[in-house]
């Protein structure tokens, strides 16, 4: 068996033609125009020359969505004599949202954690910019990075995983390609929006010490290594405050513990009040009416009144205009209706896939598929013969360029239909899942089985339906079958992590793993999903929603032309009793973080619980060996955790060893927590000295009785294949 580095071509040649107008080739930022020092005096000089309605202009959106240019989300008008452009702003998580331009529909975020690879997130940052720019868009809101609190979230696709440093991490190295690329990125959502269920005005409840040390923390990092322009603010309470009204939040940790020096833009609608909103940190306002609070005419009234001041407004708009200059958006403003290689772009993503893809299970090396000898291929349900799923809201493309069927595939929400919000749960790919797999099986019969339903994509499979995909399955050498699982922003949490739309999904696995022992189960989700099937079937491979070039991409890894090196950024667990939240499949209206520290791999750490697959966990093609684990500590606390890694497998690939400190000093503290983590490529027979380096950081811990940070004492670093493969253990 050969593993062939196919992918790596396609993704040099996507990536030097980015380059050649993007810039981003390597990850090669370009050059900044502007010193922090020289944007903040420029920015105090504006302020000076704008009058008062200037100011209030700059602070608060006045377009309906449906008005915006460009069909983006929000639209803050310039000053024109002065020479500050007008900023528009779009949803980006996955590619533009623009509702009225074609875009590229890149993998979902949750993929892109699954890559470890904080250099692909900066490339997938800056191909988005680059699609941003070329549609006239100035600001992008796609940094979603709350946390898997909640295992059925709705929104999970969107983030960046269970894990604070990991998605701080990947978090902050796209916000830098965003900005490099003169876009302003925004992160969110700040804080506590881990679920959408009554997200508009639900209650969090979380004590100060795991808000600090978990939900803040992968904010934290990106503010301290990405240097986002803005930062927006939930709908939802903190502690009592709306966060777009919460002084603690915004004030003493954003602004004062973090010297964060953008702006603070709320999410849209979240705002609730004007001079409350103001004095606690909020600089803008992005409006969906019809209830609004800075406008012109009430900021002008909380001025009159004394309840804020025209410092504190001038801060506000300070803000805005250094970041617009700090981020290059001033002086080179994006023109829009430019030419957009969506060759180039789709090849990126096709790439980006395929470093996201997780192989869960690979018995008997039933994967990679031999093309020589495999002659039958059954490819059942999931529509795969035509496209893949993709998340719904802010965070879907909502017009790629590919198509998309039509309406909402019978889906429903809890208020409406939403077909409006959620126009394409699939996107038509142009090289469809068994075209691909035909192409690289050129002998064999690849025949498709399963709902043909393009009107409702979702609805159970009929007995005829699963009959068909049976006698198919009995009669090829290996049945690959897909399921899915959707969800999207206002579609609230899944009542369960079962696998729904197709509601027997489940019945279509175990009847084809009768009927055939050699099934390879694809799951595209945006959340862990379980799989009362896992015994019974040869390979799972966990595919995200894998974006419009996940067509080649699944297939590749399928057949060994790529090796899977894609590991778990969230827990699968074997029940939806063994997640924290769980209580009895409802969620909490109001919900109260009970659990404290004890969230994601460090809840079933704590509880004694085995998940089905664990945080970190990916398997591969090839095998990696570690050996002779040795660690210094530096005098700053800080300390460098070197070890060997070998590849003693037959083929090339890559390897995410993880690095976890456990048994720190502290009674509150779970057994142990992810610090820091390398991706590494080897040959067969490849050995490396590994080098990781844990800042001091990692070993803090918020001390309440001080309110403050404190570094913990004791404890050892282990190295690992997930959070459960411990490989080497060291003082």
């Amino acid at each position: 068996m050969q593993v062939k580095r196919l992918s790596l071509a396609i993704a040099s040649a996507a990536i030097c033609l980015f380059a050649q107008s993007a810039s981003y080739a390597a990850g090669q930022a370009p050059s900044t125009t502007f010193t922090d020092d020289m944007a903040h005096r420029r920015a105090d000089a504006l302020v000076k020359q704008l009058t008062l309605d200037e100011k209030l202009q700059l602070i608060h959106s006045e377009y309906q969505m449906s008005d915006v240019p460009g069909g983006g989300a929000g639209y803050i008008q310039g000053v024109p004599r002065l020479g500050i452009p007008s900023i528009n702003m779009v949803d980006s998580a996955t590619g533009s949202g623009s509702t009225v331009q074609p875009s590229t529909t890149f993998p979902a975020t949750l993929a892109l954690a699954a890559s470890w690879d904080p250099m692909l997130a900066y490339q997938f940052g800056a191909a988005i910019a680059h699609q941003l720019r070329e549609q006239g868009f100035a600001m992008g809101l796609g940094g979603g990075t709350n946390l898997a609190r909640e295992a059925r979230g709705g929104r999970m696709f969107e983030y960046l995983g269970e894990d604070p440093v990991l998605a701080g991490e990947m978090l902050a190295a796209r916000t830098r390609a965003t900005q490099d690329h003169k876009v302003i990125a925004t992160i969110k959502h700040y804080v506590g929006n881990e679920q959408e269920t009554n997200r508009m005005g639900g209650n969090d409840t979380i004590d100060e010490r795991t808000l600090r040390e978990l939900y803040l923390l992968p904010f934290e990092l990106a503010v301290e290594q990405g240097h986002p322009g803005s930062v927006m603010c939930s709908y939802n309470k903190v502690n009592g405050d709306y966060a777009c009204e919460n002084q603690h939040v915004l004030n003493d940790v954003l602004k004062g513990d973090w010297h964060f020096p953008g702006q603070v833009q709320s999410d849209w609608g979240a705002a609730h009040s004007t001079a409350k909103a103001i004095n606690a940190g909020l600089d803008e306002e992005e409006d969906v009416g019809p209830t609004v609070f800075l406008t012109p005419t009430l900021v002008k009234q909380a001025l009159a009144s004394d309840q804020i001041t025209q410092a504190r407004l001038d801060d506000m708009v300070r803000r805005k205009l250094y970041v617009m200059i700090r981020t290059g958006v001033m002086d080179d403003p994006p023109q829009g209706g430019q030419p957009i290689d969506f060759d180039a772009a789709r090849a990126f993503a096709q790439h980006a896939e395929e470093q996201s893809i997780v192989l869960l299970k690979n018995e008997d090396r039933q994967l990679p598929l031999d093309a020589s000898t495999v002659k039958r291929i059954a490819v059942i349900g999931g529509h795969a013969d035509v496209g893949v799923i993709t998340g719904g809201g802010s965070g879907d493309t909502r017009d790629p360029v590919t198509g998309a069927f039509p309406g909402c595939g019978g889906l429903t929400f809890p208020t409406s239909t939403g077909c409006g919000w959620w126009p394409n749960p699939w996107i038509k790919l142009p090289t469809p899942i068994t075209a691909a797999i035909q192409k690289l099986a050129p002998n064999a019969t690849v025949t498709f089985a399963g709902s043909e339903d393009m009107n409702n994509p979702f609805r159970a499979y009929t007995q005829q339906e699963i009959d068909a995909a049976v006698s198919l399955a009995r009669q090829s050498d290996v049945a690959i079958v897909f399921v899915t699982q959707s969800s999207g922003e206002d579609f609230g949490e899944l009542h369960s992590l079962a696998l729904a739309n197709p509601s027997n999904q489940d019945a279509l696995v175990e009847a084809v793993a009768q009927a055939n022992p050699h099934v390879v189960v694809v799951v595209e989700s945006g959340n862990p999903v379980l799989m009362p099937w896992k015994d019974q079937v040869s390979s799972i491979v966990e595919a995200w929603y894998p974006g419009e070039g996940g067509g080649n991409a699944i297939a590749n890894v399928l057949f060994g032309q790529v090796d899977p090196s894609g590991k778990l950024p969230v827990t699968f667990p074997l029940r939806d009793a063994d997640i924290p939240t769980w209580d009895g499949g409802s969620i909490a209206q109001n919900p109260v973080y009970s659990e404290g520290l004890k969230m994601g791999y460090r809840w079933y750490d704590a509880e004694h619980i085995q998940p089905m697959f664990p945080f970190g966990h990916g398997l591969s093609y090839t095998h990696f060996a570690y050996s002779d684990l040795r660690v210094h500590q530096h005098g700053d606390h800080s300390a460098t955790v070197s070890f060997t890694l070998r590849n003693d497998g037959q083929v090339a690939g890559a390897e995410v060893p993880q690095v976890y400190l456990a048994g720190l000093n502290d009674p509150v503290e779970p057994p142990k927590r992810l610090v820091g983590w390398d991706k590494v490529s080897l040959n067969p027979g490849e050995t490396r000295r590994v080098r990781v380096e844990i800042p001091a950081q990692m070993r803090r811990v918020w001390d309440t009785s001080h309110n403050d940070w404190k570094l913990a004492t004791g404890g050892q670093f282990y190295v690992g294949a997930s959070s459960r493969d411990i490989r080497l253990k060291g003082q």
